[in-house]
């Protein structure tokens, strides 16, 4: 299958993302620790059919925790967080959280775009990967709610396909704030919720986390998840960070119209857009490249179909955006 080539950060940064004034130089060889994960649950094992799993670039579920960042690593990406504290928002799913943080912080946006994770997450999925081609799906950051007892994310899965979920604060030192994960379908949350019942206690898993530095990755548009409350005060951030497979002949799985609702609407659009762009260019590319020369008309006529489908697709959402309503499984 044709392999992408990575698009590059956008050269030109938005208005309403003021850069930090001072913050640390990220340094690979100094500030990342990585290691392997000891586990992982497939998508099998959560219950979904081959037909589901073949739609999707890795058969990776979700994995235990692993190590990100090193001792001092994690200090620098604590330093960052905390400086763009101030311009957290809110939303109907997150009462506290950083978009966008890449246009302000040259730290996360290396961090976020490391070829050496990118890498490390190459492995663990089998298959090679990208840092996201969309700013705002890089260095989202959670905060813990100012209001003790509310839930940091309700039930949810992702508007991408492969993410981690890096703890930046020690989990360790607070009350509360687990990352819980669903050990089942999407399919069965959606059916439960609609049901009005529980999740089923037996099927909630909260990884165990060493500390800081740590995360767990997982494919986060097939597994449902959440963060819990605090039970008292403390400080609690994460750091979600998305890549799209570099082989680009998997669907593509942008929510736009769940991010045209929480990202700033002369952003999310365009981001979109270039995103979609690109995606349309590599597959134009793979055929320029290597036109596989055959009397199969119909196959040449499907790769060009589906970059159209591809490009009028994205121009429907982009048009229909503000139809769409916040989803997610709610606080369980």
């Amino acid at each position: 299958m044709p392999q992408a080539t990575q698009l590059a950060f956008p050269t030109e940064i938005p208005e309403g993302f003021p850069g930090l004034i001072s913050e640390p130089e990220f340094n690979p060889s100094v500030h990342l620790a990585l290691e392997k994960p000891e586990t992982l649950v497939t998508l099998e094992q959560l219950g979904y059919s081959p037909e589901e799993i073949e739609e999707c670039p890795s058969g990776l579920g979700i994995t235990s925790c692993f190590r990100v960042l090193s001792e001092e690593g994690v200090a620098c990406l604590q330093e960052v967080a905390r400086s763009l504290s101030p311009y957290a928002l809110s939303n109907d799913r997150i009462p506290r959280l950083v978009r966008g943080g890449v246009y302000q912080s040259r730290f996360l946006r290396d961090f976020c775009l490391s070829p050496d994770v990118a890498e490390a997450v190459s492995e663990i999925c089998e298959t090679g990967v990208l840092p996201h081609s969309i700013p705002h799906q890089l260095g989202h950051l959670n905060y813990n709610p100012e209001t003790v007892g509310e839930n940091v994310d309700k039930w949810h899965t992702d508007t991408l396909r492969i993410d981690y979920v890096l703890f930046v604060t020690d989990p360790n030192e607070i009350e509360g704030g687990e990352f819980e994960y669903f050990r089942g379908t999407k399919h069965e949350m959606q059916e439960l919720t609609c049901r009005g019942a529980s999740l089923p206690a037996e099927k909630i898993v909260a990884p165990v986390l060493p500390g800081a530095g740590y995360a767990v990755l997982q494919q986060g548009n097939m597994v449902g998840h959440r963060a819990k409350a605090l039970r008292q005060s403390g400080e609690r951030i994460t750091l979600v960070n998305g890549y799209v497979p570099r082989e680009i002949g998997f669907p593509d799985f942008t929510r736009f119209d769940q991010l045209y609702l929480v990202d700033p609407k002369h952003v999310a659009a365009s981001e979109y857009a270039r995103h979609i762009a690109w995606m349309g260019q590599e597959m134009l590319r793979a055929q320029i490249d290597r036109p596989g020369y055959t009397a199969d008309r119909e196959q040449l006529a499907r790769q060009l179909d589906s970059v159209t489908e591809l490009l009028s697709k994205a121009a429907r959402e982009i048009r229909e955006a503000e139809k769409a309503s916040m989803e997610h499984f709610g606080d369980g």
